[in-house]
């Protein structure tokens, strides 16, 4: 068998492209989230712009500013429903996972001492939360 060579570096070149590229990576993690925006940003005073001007002489100020507030309105108590919605689920899923809690708390503690008949109780409720005068 042939031995192998090792390869031969090329002076330097190699490790300049990868200082460069680490560097560019570490300011793309460093400001990406403020580009992003930066750019949303832009983006969106450039499309107001051009629906503004789209709507140039084509209809009154009144007109326009009329619609944005409809639109706006629809949006917001969209928001606003969406908003409720989600309150009455969180209080739904809080309620139902305290009354498991409760539910199980008697099945852990039968099996707990089942394996350390010793065991004495740390004194959470069955709702899992502290006594009072630990708190």
């Amino acid at each position: 068998m042939t031995e192998r060579k090792p390869k031969k570096s090329k002076g330097g070149g190699d490790a300049f492209g990868r200082w460069l590229a680490q560097e560019l990576i570490s300011l793309v993690r460093q400001f990406g989230n403020t580009l992003i925006w930066g750019g949303v940003c832009i983006y969106t005073i450039a499309e107001a712009g051009t629906t503004l001007r789209a709507f140039a002489g084509r209809t009154s100020i009144a007109n326009l500013l009329l619609s944005i507030a409809a639109n706006v309105s629809i949006t917001v108590g969209i928001s606003i429903a969406i908003s409720v919605t989600m309150t009455g689920l969180y209080l739904y899923e809080y309620r139902r996972h305290r009354k498991t809690r409760q539910r199980l708390t008697g099945r852990i503690t039968q099996l707990e001492t089942i394996i350390d008949p010793s065991r004495t109780s740390s004194g959470i409720s069955t709702e899992g939360t502290t006594r009072i005068g630990d708190q």
